[in-house]
């Protein structure tokens, strides 16, 4: 089993603290079909129920626990604190903050609009996909560097953070945010431990050429322009 305080303690700590934790009437799903998202984005709501469903078509690993230990050549991406906001019921949506890094190898440079194409967001219950977007804009949290003579371009060499909201109005139908919200983190004991997988799959992947340009100058085989991390708790002791 794994400790609690190593795996998602800063979600928790970082939600309270941030305000994203809320108790409100929970604010309505979304229809079950494709709409536009307030802030940006197109729900996947005529994928409602879909299992395995992602708007990038990755790879089965993808789906699977991590590793808890895999020094890996190329780029990556993890999650950083996620969480629950409702500042008002019309505003709800859930936080995700991504951490980018050009991993051991490399040099990686991105879009700060990700290719033109933003990110997707997936979650997934046993019934199926339970909320899901893409095009959802990034949040980057530190400013294009000046004198660049293309603006469009955020350089992560020493790696890089930014943060993505998926709306309330993203949820399939009959789904309560808040619900949603808690099914996404693990469940733990008495003693603060982690004692199994999360009952609902979060899933974000983005697609930059520049992953793949980064990917091919370093020799790594697979990938192409496509990132990808999940909230499942890692492999191993």
């Amino acid at each position: 089993m794994i400790p609690w305080t190593a795996v998602a303690a800063v979600v928790l700590v970082g939600a309270w603290q941030q305000g994203l934790l809320s108790w409100d009437r929970a604010p309505a799903s979304g229809p079950a079909k494709a709409v536009a998202l307030p802030g940006g984005g197109t729900s996947d709501g005529d994928r409602c129920g879909t299992k395995g469903y992602h708007h990038f078509p990755l790879p089965a690993a993808a789906s699977s626990p991590a590793p808890k230990v895999t020094p890996r050549p190329g780029p990556q991406l993890e999650l950083g604190s996620y969480g629950y906001a409702q500042p008002d019921h019309d505003a709800a949506s859930f936080h995700i903050g991504l951490l980018f890094a050009q991993g051991p190898k490399g040099s990686l440079t991105v879009s700060r609009t990700l290719g033109g194409e933003g990110v997707a967001v997936e979650i997934e219950g046993p019934n199926g996909l339970v909320a899901g977007a893409h095009g959802l804009p990034v949040t980057w949290n530190s400013p294009g560097k000046t004198g660049r003579e293309d603006k469009t371009h955020i350089d992560l060499t020493g790696g890089g953070s930014g943060e993505i909201r998926l709306p309330a109005r993203a949820l399939c139908p009959g789904y309560d945010a808040d619900a949603v919200w808690k099914g996404l983190q693990p469940p733990i004991n008495s003693s603060n431990t982690i004692t199994g997988q999360p009952a609902y799959t979060l899933t974000v992947s983005v697609r930059d050429p520049g992953i793949g340009e980064l990917r091919k100058s370093i020799g790594v085989p697979v990938g192409g322009n496509l990132l990808s991390t999940n909230n499942l708790v890692p492999d191993g002791p």
